[in-house]
């Protein structure tokens, strides 16, 4: 098998990415293979042919498409792709890839509220979230179309990861006009890079507003002391009778200009208010209440109004010096004055100094009453009662747990179980009734009950002040009965809740959680019938069963046992030899449809190699798959039961263990050179050692250092296959050996290559061999040019010449000097030298030797 993957390394633009796995059968037998993508989630993957089949020498290219999320974070993803044969001998291939995804810092900015009426200083609200993919640290910037105003955040600068949300606070400050009507400012703000010191922003703002300012005498005030002036003279004119009434109007125009100037001035310092608005029933919070602030002087109309907001919160910014009377009021809820009274009267003003902030002036809301009417239909419905009831799952903790008194009767535990009442009232003789002045909002259920008869329940959601008319409620005889008790794996289980229903016949109870913990009952159902029993417990799968009660039974002995609603897979990795705990091993749980992954620890404190997944769906089989790069796969199928415990592939102790050994092998070897002069075998450094499998290929060269490595080599971790080792060197023929790999299987493989190439040169004179002649050896495209000799040796005393450790192929020419720098007597033709090739050549010179020795 010969797998090709392309490209490595994945570049996100855009939403999709594409790569191909290319597979060749090497084998002589038909094989298919399984193609699988590691560390990415199965919902971004798509393979176009994931289980390919190949006859033998073909070869498919398989297309993978990633779909990653717009939102996905930067940064590089490290991921694999695995191709697995089906058909012996089972092997494996995993290529890792990389996933590239770019930064994309992108901001949203949001003005709450948009506009603010205010003196010479105003604050508004701002919101940032970070709608990109990566973190971003930024710097608030203010700017407005008349540079008028300056601008000031808390907190100047943000830090946000990615979809992370802050707020922050703007304040606004300007020159506050003198004289007429209020001036509107518009203004904006953007959050950008942090920027170098009184850079200006850079960019089109992200969120506008507008700040209203007051001017500090309006036209109001300035036409009032114009009319007290007019006043006063005309006054004069008339009589001086009528000195005590000017003097009264005179007052009165100070204290009116003293008035409209403190309502309008601006303080050393804004001061604010704000708290939560709650329902008084329920303590939820409420949204869209209107809230007023009055001067506690001048209850005429507010100087400032908010609304509450999602959270039921509200501010209201920007107040001078004073006393303050908050009014709170919204559609369907009444109508209060802080902190409780119906009207201003008996409302407490919230005393403010300059630069206070006032920030638990909460409020509780009541909704208008509201009204239930309707009709109770049946054969019998004298003596019937409905009652108004607040649902059990409205309530608290321990009411839906069903924890009353030890020392309650059954009818006691049995009222708990249906939460609390409100109001009851009897039906009448033709079925109608109607239910006055019921806190509102709210949601209730409307019990109807008599002896005898089945319990029947309907739940309703109230508005504010809300009339609800036209409710229909069906009573049905009820002498059936049904009771047992709850379990779980660990024994009986309190609290759970239990409903049987039929059409539109309901029941509800809870079963104990003291003395008969677990027992319950459900009384009064309507026989005939088929009821569905639904019993849900926290920590607990909800359990459905079908129960038919005959007319008239009590049904006993109903024993329901319910699962666990999630169960965990967990255990330890360990690596051979030696049975080390393995960390940074990827473990991947699915059971086809989702898959959940996690990492072994790498901790020192012995849970090195530990993992585990939790939330996983009972009872299931799961595949857990353990992979890192370095050791070989493992795959193991996993069973959970019911209540979450491991009942196959694992212990319910311990968890799942698992041994990986290496996914590679290690080759190592020696490279020995057979000697061209006297035959002897040496090692060989610098030879060239190359393993190649298919498309892949692993290149080392031989040690020369220490004497004791001399020609040693190794390769290590190479993927299990087929390899043919090859060891080359210049003027050598190469010599190789096959060599298949197992994984964590070591190998090693010694070569020994031949003689170099040589060639051997005598020299013959009229007396016979020379002893002493020049030999120089030229490449035959340099001689007779100015290019240096490969190499020069004198004749030894048969005439013989030996030129080891040459290059081949190639053409030599061989030629016989007197001297070094004398013209050559004799000189071979081309020879043509192949790899380990030992050519001869003989030289025939005229000329001869003096009696010492000397050529002449």
């Amino acid at each position: 098998m010969r797998v090709v993957v392309e490209p490595r390394i994945i570049e996100v633009t855009g939403e999709q990415s594409r790569l191909t796995v290319q597979i060749t059968n090497t084998s002589e037998i038909i094989s298919g293979y399984a193609i699988q993508v590691l560390g990415a989630d199965p919902d971004w993957v798509a393979v176009d042919d994931a289980a390919p089949t190949l006859f033998p020498g073909s070869t498919t290219t398989v297309t993978i498409t990633l779909t990653t999320p717009a939102d996905l974070g930067s940064g590089v993803r490290r991921m694999a792709v695995q191709v697995r044969e089906k058909t012996p001998p089972f092997r494996t291939t995993v290529d890792e890839l990389e996933l590239h995804v770019a930064e994309v810092p992108a901001t949203a900015v949001t003005l709450d509220p948009v506009t603010v009426s205010a003196g010479r200083r105003a604050s508004f609200g701002v919101t940032v979230q970070n709608t990109g993919n990566t973190a971003f640290n930024g710097v608030f910037a203010g700017s407005d179309p008349e540079d008028r105003i300056r601008f000031r955040f808390a907190p100047a600068t943000v830090e946000l990861a990615p979809k992370e949300t802050i707020s922050a606070r703007m304040e606004v400050r300007a020159r506050r006009p003198l004289l007429g009507s209020p001036v509107v400012r518009p203004l904006g703000v953007r959050l950008e890079p942090e920027r170098a010191p009184g850079a200006a922003p850079a960019g089109d703002p992200q969120a506008h507003g507008s700040f209203v300012q007051r001017a500090v005498l309006s036209r109001g005030a300035i036409s009032l002391v114009g009319l007290l002036a007019a006043i006063t003279i005309f006054a004069l004119m008339i009589t001086t009778a009528m000195s005590g009434v000017v003097s009264q109007s005179a007052a009165d125009r100070d204290l009116a200009i003293q008035v409209a100037q403190a309502r309008d001035a601006d303080g050393a310092s804004p001061a604010a208010v704000s708290g939560t608005v709650r329902l008084i029933t329920t303590g939820d919070p409420v949204a869209g209440v209107t809230v007023e602030a009055f001067d506690q002087r001048d209850p005429a109309g507010p100087v400032a109004t908010t609304a509450t907001g999602d959270e039921g919160r509200y501010t209201i910014e920007g107040l001078g010096e004073g006393a303050y009377l908050l009014r709170f009021h919204g559609a369907g809820y009444s109508e209060i004055w802080y902190p409780g009274s119906p009207d201003s009267g008996d409302a407490e003003p919230v005393e403010v100094a300059p630069g206070q902030d006032h920030d638990d002036v909460d409020a509780a809301l009541g909704g208008l009453p509201a009204t239930l009417a309707g009709t109770v239909e049946g054969d019998d419905v004298s003596a019937a009662t409905i009652s108004v009831q607040i649902p059990l799952d409205e309530l608290g903790e321990d009411a839906r747990r069903g924890e009353v008194s030890g020392t309650a009767d059954a009818e006691d535990r049995r009222s708990s179980a249906e939460g609390a009442v409100i109001r009851t009232v009897p039906v009448g003789s033709d079925g109608s009734f109607e239910i006055p002045d019921v806190p509102s909002p709210a949601v209730y259920d409307l019990t109807v009950t008599k002896t005898g008869f089945a319990t029947e329940v309907q739940r309703i959601d109230l508005a504010p002040g809300e009339e609800r008319t036209g409710i229909k409620i069906r009573l049905r005889s009820g002498d059936g009965l049904i009771a047992g008790d709850v379990r779980g794996a660990d024994g009986p289980i309190g609290g759970a809740d239990i409903s049987a229903s039929a059409g539109e016949s309901v029941g509800r109870t809870v079963s104990l959680t003291e003395d008969d913990i677990g027992a319950f009952t459900l009384r009064d159902l309507p026989t005939p019938g088929t009821y569905t029993l639904t019993v849900g417990a926290a920590g607990h799968a909800p359990e459905t069963l079908t129960v038919n009660l005959a007319a008239g039974q009590q049904l006993t002995g109903v024993s329901v046992t319910l699962g666990s609603d999630a169960g965990e897979l967990f255990g330890q990795a360990f690596e051979t030899p030696g049975d080390v705990p393995a960390s940074g091993v990827d473990v991947t749980v699915s059971d086809g449809s989702t898959s959940v992954s996690t990492v072994t620890q790498s901790a020192g404190d012995g849970t090195a190699g530990a993992w585990r997944v939790s939330g996983l769906a009972v009872p299931s089989t799961y595949t857990v798959t353990f992979s890192r790069s370095d050791l070989e796969d493992q795959t193991i199928q996993v069973g959970l039961d019911q209540y979450g415990r491991i009942t196959s592939g694992g212990d319910r102790e311990s968890g799942v263990r698992v041994v990986m050994r290496a996914a590679g092998s290690n080759l190592t070897g020696r490279i020995s050179l057979r000697d061209a002069v006297d035959g002897s075998v040496e090692p060989a450094g610098n030879v060239v050692v190359t393993a190649v499998s298919g498309p892949d290929e692993y290149v080392v060269t031989t040690a020369s250092q220490p004497a004791d490595d001399v020609g040693r080599f190794s390769i290590d971790q190479l993927p299990p296959g087929t390899y043919t080792v090859t060891a080359a060197r210049t003027g050598s023929t190469p010599a190789s050996s096959t060599v298949t790999l197992e994984a964590g299987v070591d190998r090693s493989v010694d070569l020994q290559l031949p003689a170099p190439a040589s060639i051997t040169v005598t020299v013959i004179g009229d007396e016979g061999p020379l002893r002493g002649a020049l030999v120089t050896l030229y490449r035959a495209t340099e001689y007779t040019t100015s290019a240096a000799a490969v190499t020069s040796a004198r004749a030894d005393e048969a005439g013989r010449v030996v030129f080891a450790d040459l290059d081949a192929p190639e053409h030599y020419i061989a030629d016989v000097r007197l001297q070094e720098a004398g013209a050559p007597i004799a000189a071979s033709g081309p020879i043509t030298l192949d790899l380990s090739e030992a050519a001869t050549v003989q030289l025939t010179a005229r000329g001869g030797q003096t009696g010492d020795g000397e050529w002449q």
